[in-house]
């Protein structure tokens, strides 16, 4: 009974293949027939326009002047005159450390140039008189000398018991309290003076025919997003670094002081205008493994376009389109939206080809 049924179930197979294998061409021209019809994309014309040519640079922002107040010589504090972030004046006294000793040093050496002083004038008299001799007239003016030198050596003694301000600027964030003891060398607090700023740049070194001082930068921060701050250059370091880069300088003025020293900064200048240049809408490229590359697209007999993958180089953008430095001519098409769609010699249409006609 098992090898009757085997019988029957072989013609019975066989008429299914040859029934799927007439089916199976009828299906692929279906297919190759237009069952999935062109992708639908936008096209947009490869156009000449005359560039705003910027160069771009970064770098940090610098205070005007800025430094670490330390003291000089050793000595605990004794009073302390200024608070953290206060605004201060130049020669404005911040910290005081106990200076008894060098007060009392003054005041005796005060007293030694008062008396070498009256020997001084008493000797000179006897001169006069014939009853000193010119050595003895040496010898007083001498004394006279070194006690105003000690008087002179104790002042500056004293003066460094005193820390003060070497510039109008803000002080920073300090720890100090009165009865510290100081080491000389041992910081105090930063002072700055951020009423300007210096903006310090790096700039590839075929920019310099494009730049000199005097030229007005846009200069941009992180902490205020959006904002364009003007900057004016003012130095051009005359050496080109090993990296073949140029360092520039600029000055920024900061009246309501919302910039601050250290905060990274990115810089474009306007540069002279050039020829036109061709320009492609910034949505048109895509990015490879190979680099940047564009959908060109080509008319077809049928009415269709037909894309080809182009690789191209790009220059500057703004306003939403590209440079195009190479890989393409005036008056391609090229694509701009439905990129996700297609590949490299894929048929397109646009939503203009689809309308009836």
């Amino acid at each position: 009974m098992s090898s009757r049924r085997t019988w029957i179930m072989i013609p019975v197979l066989a008429g299914v293949l040859a029934i799927g294998w007439r089916l199976l061409p009828a299906s692929q021209e279906a297919q190759a027939g237009g069952a999935y019809p062109p992708a639908v994309v936008e096209l947009s014309s490869v156009e000449s326009q005359t560039a705003p040519r910027l160069l771009h640079a970064v770098g940090a922002l610098e205070a005007w002047q800025q430094v670490l107040l330390s003291a000089e010589t050793s000595g605990r504090i004794r009073k302390i005159d200024f608070t953290s972030g206060q605004q201060v004046k130049a020669g404005q006294p911040l910290v005081l450390l106990n200076d008894e000793l060098e007060q009392a040093s003054v005041r005796r050496e005060q007293a030694q140039v008062k008396q070498a002083a009256i020997q001084l004038t008493r000797v000179r008299k006897l001169k006069e008189q014939q009853a000193a001799t010119q050595e003895q007239l040496d010898q007083a003016q001498a004394d006279h000398a070194v006690a105003q030198a000690q008087l002179q050596y104790q002042r500056a003694e004293l003066a460094l018991k005193q820390i003060a301000a070497p510039f109008s600027g803000r002080i920073g964030i300090t720890s100090l309290h009165q009865g510290h003891y100081l080491q000389p060398g041992q910081a105090i607090a930063s002072l700055v003076d951020d009423s300007q700023l210096r903006v310090n740049l790096t700039v590839p070194e075929q920019s310099l025919p494009d730049l000199k001082v005097g030229q007005t930068l846009h200069v941009q921060v992180d902490a205020w997003p959006g904002e364009n701050f003007q900057a004016e250059i003012s130095a051009i370091d005359p050496l080109i670094g090993d990296s073949r880069t140029v360092r520039l300088q600029a000055l920024l003025p900061n009246p309501d002081n919302r910039l601050k020293a250290g905060m990274y900064a990115r810089a474009q200048l306007k540069r002279p205008a050039e020829a036109p240049v061709l320009t492609v809408p910034e949505t048109a490229l895509t990015y490879t493994a190979y680099g940047q590359t564009v959908f060109v697209a080509s008319p077809t007999d049928q009415g269709l376009w037909q894309v080809k993958r182009v690789a191209v180089q790009t220059g500057e953008q703004w306003d939403e389109r590209v440079e195009i430095i190479d890989g393409l001519k005036e008056g391609d098409k090229v694509v701009s939206a439905g990129q996700i769609k297609i590949q490299d010699g894929s048929t397109v249409q646009t939503a203009k080809d689809k309308e009836p006609v």
